[in-house]
């Protein structure tokens, strides 16, 4: 363990030169790759365009309230260098780069902590050559500097010893924190680790006081950023384990199929020889009782098998373990075979590295497990055209600002992307996911022929490219405006929205066609509607698809979205909805007598009657309300939320909002009976708000007149 200083110096080369060696390889790959960020990776760099806009700014709240799940360190920490930095894909890739100095450093001091010096330096290097490790330094993305701070965790966990040391106790804290702040799943990497470590400390009680203030320091660094997410997040992290993995195609957890893939991919993730050597580092760190390498590498892989969701970038994170047992392993090497293996191991990093980063040599597959022997990610020069296509929308639009329908999800031409470059460009573009229904509020389309995505999502895209080959009406209001041949073969299309040629009709007889298109599109979102008016305000304009008002007026309707089965409906009395500027497909109407909403510039309720009893029914059915109760009391809702542990209840104002049809104002809200302080009221009523989803599932603005609230019922009127 007191190695010779000069001893250290050289380990400590050894691990710094190849960390450089791989910062040059990934600097040689960034500059020669052209291809687009993808999915995530598109969103973590649009976070870094808009962190350092909110940094310029001093705009902190920003920062915090931005993303619902990905907490700002590591955007913002290359926002930070973006603000500097001529590119931020320059900027970004540092950023991650540093992390992998940091994650390769920590290692090292782990391993030589749980072993020795040479220990050490193989763990040190079998970590930054993994070729998971070598294929995520190439992407923005949050999963290595995970793995950094979980390193820097276990190191810092280890110099407490047994959390009797004060001063490091409260480091362990600050690294907890900031862990946390990089990515919410650092916990499961980390607290096995922690208990362990305290509970095997000689001074128990000492032990069970430090850690416990060490964790408490790390929840005050990162509640600001967690607390307004607490009650939404556990279920966030349910739906994403097991609802979103099932609907992509996941197999269930227990199979064979899901609980094999870890393992099967554990060589393309740590290497062939790393494997090896991690085998026998679990028996030398049992006999030598380093209890605490294999829990942080065990504990977490078992935690990760019983999930459905499975992707190599949730066990990146036990990569510094593994690679600390692989080290153990190595060190059991003396004289020349220790020589020997340590050229094996520059050889297989190398090759490693190589295969990789530059898929020479490519195309090997690891015999009897039917994977390759590394994910290769070649950097690929091939132009995808999105600059161009902003560029076409942007002069046909006259730098107005406009929005985008991506149709596609192909991981480089998706929505994620465009709206990436969009907002790195400052262009006055709103890109949108594939339409539903209608391209209601869509003024360009971009699709796209050949793959268009993961195959739970490929179907909405081939369906409107389906639509738009079978409807002629449709395609003639959206024809295309330019084409755009793809590095994958296939070819790109731009479509417009066009409303210049009219329909051969009178205004008067196709007004009648437009109103009989409305009262049949009203049985999709409307039952048992009694006393039915609908009137049209329109000039001559309407034969090309503008009208200038459309009033709606019932006594009596059920609404809701009747296409989706078991689709929950608010009975509602004293009905009128009001449509301004509206646009609808003049072609449509004439041609089939489907009324084809365009757009809108404003739809406004100006009246409607809620009463209690119908309020309740509908609430009950919907997700996230089942388990409340609801009474109207004057000017107020008063909610009971009835949760596996206490309950919630407010008494909630409906107000008017200038970016929502309303807004929602909780007051005397207590939490198991006992009243939440008002500067936390927003923690706990934040999570069933509905307004921010409503809001952001509108294709056109909705305003709501005055919202009178009695204990007979909600009424909406127009406002004076």
């Amino acid at each position: 363990m007191n190695e010779p200083r000069s001893g250290s110096t050289r380990e400590w080369a050894i691990v710094g030169g190849v960390y450089l060696a791989l910062v040059a390889v990934a600097a040689v790959w960034i500059w020669i790759d052209r291809r687009p960020p993808e999915w995530d990776h598109a969103n973590h760099l649009e976070r870094v365009v808009h962190c350092a806009a909110d940094l310029a700014r001093g705009d902190v709240r920003t920062i915090i309230e931005r993303s619902s799940f990905y907490p700002p360190v590591v955007p913002c920490a290359a926002a930070l260098v973006y603000r500097l930095a001529p590119s931020d894909l320059a900027a970004a890739q540092s950023v991650i780069l540093a992390f992998l100095g940091l994650g390769m450093a920590a290692v090292y001091l782990l391993g030589r902590r749980v072993g020795g010096g040479i220990e050490g330096v193989v763990a040190a290097v079998v970590f930054g050559c993994a070729p998971f490790v070598v294929f995520s330094a190439l992407r923005f993305q949050l999963d290595l500097p995970l793995a950094a701070m979980v390193a820097v965790a276990l190191v810092v966990i280890l110099l407490t010893e047994g959390f009797t040391r004060l001063g490091w106790s409260l480091v362990a804290g600050l690294v907890f924190g900031a862990g946390m702040l990089t990515k919410p799943p650092f916990a499961a990497y980390v607290i096995v680790p922690v208990l362990l470590v305290a509970a095997s400390s000689g001074r128990r009680r000492r032990a069970a006081v430090y850690a416990a203030l060490a964790i408490l320091v790390g929840a005050a660094i990162s509640v600001p950023w967690y607390g307004p997410r607490l009650f939404g997040f556990v279920p966030q992290i349910a739906a994403r384990s097991f609802k979103q993995a099932a609907e992509s195609g996941h197999p269930d957890p227990l199979t064979a199929t899901a609980l094999l893939f870890y393992p099967t991919w554990l060589a393309p993730e740590l290497g062939v020889l790393a494997v090896v050597l991690l085998l026998f580092g679990l028996g030398v760190a049992a006999l030598r009782r380093q209890w605490i390498v294999l829990a942080a590498f065990l504990a977490p892989l078992l935690l990760f098998e019983l999930l459905q969701n499975k992707n190599l970038r949730y066990t990146l994170p036990i990569m510094p373990a593994a690679a600390v047992l692989a080290g153990m392993a190595f060190g059991l090497l003396r004289g020349r075979a220790r020589a020997a293996g340590g050229v094996v191991v520059a050889l297989a990093c190398a090759l490693q590295v190589s295969a990789t980063a530059l898929a020479v040599p490519s195309g090997w597959t690891l015999p009897r497990l039917g994977v390759p022997f590394v994910l290769e990610s070649p950097p690929a020069t091939g132009n995808w055209r999105h600059r161009e296509i902003m560029a076409l929308i942007s002069r046909d639009s006259r730098g107005e600002p406009a929005t985008v329908s991506v149709v596609p999800n192909d991981n480089f031409f998706s929505v994620s992307n465009f709206r990436y470059y969009g907002t790195r460009d400052g262009l006055p573009l709103q890109f949108t996911r594939a339409w539903d229904g209608e391209p209601i509020g869509i003024e360009y389309m971009i699709l796209k022929t050949g793959d268009v995505g993961p195959s739970w999502t490929a179907e909405k895209p081939r369906r409107i490219a389906e639509r738009l080959r079978a409807d002629a009406a449709l395609a003639r209001v959206f024809p295309a405006i330019g084409e755009f041949p793809l590095p994958d073969g296939s070819t790109a299309t731009v479509r417009a929205r066009r409303l210049t040629e009219a329909v051969p009709a009178a205004p008067a007889a196709f007004a009648r066609e437009v109103q009989a298109a409305v009262r049949r599109a009203l049985a999709d979102v409307a039952a048992d509607v009694q006393g039915l008016e609908v009137d049209l305000t329109y000039d001559d304009s309407l034969l090309r698809g503008h009208i200038g008002r459309v009033d709606i007026r019932a006594a009596s309707a059920r609404l809701g979205e009747l296409k989706r089965q078991g689709s929950p409906l608010l009975r509602v009395g004293d009905v009128r909805f009001v449509f301004e500027d509206v646009l609808v497909n003049p072609f449509g109407v004439h041609a089939t007598g489907r009324l084809s909403p365009l757009d809108a510039r404003r739809a406004s309720i100006e009246r409607v009657t809620i009463r209690e009893d119908d309020l309740g029914a509908f609430l009950r059915e919907q997700k996230g309300f089942k388990a409340a109760s609801v009474r109207l009391e004057p000017g107020a809702l008063a909610f009971v939320v009835s949760l596996p542990g206490p309950d919630v209840a407010a008494r909630v104002r409906v107000l008017p909002a200038s970016e929502r049809p309303f807004t929602l104002v909780a007051e005397h809200v207590t939490l198991g009976g006992i009243p939440v302080p008002a500067m936390l009221v927003d923690w706990v009523v934040r999570t069933w708000d509905p307004t921010p989803r409503i809001a952001s599932r509108l294709p056109i603005p909705v305003t709501v007149g005055r919202i009178d609230i009695t204990p007979e019922a909600i009424r909406i009127s127009a406002k004076p």
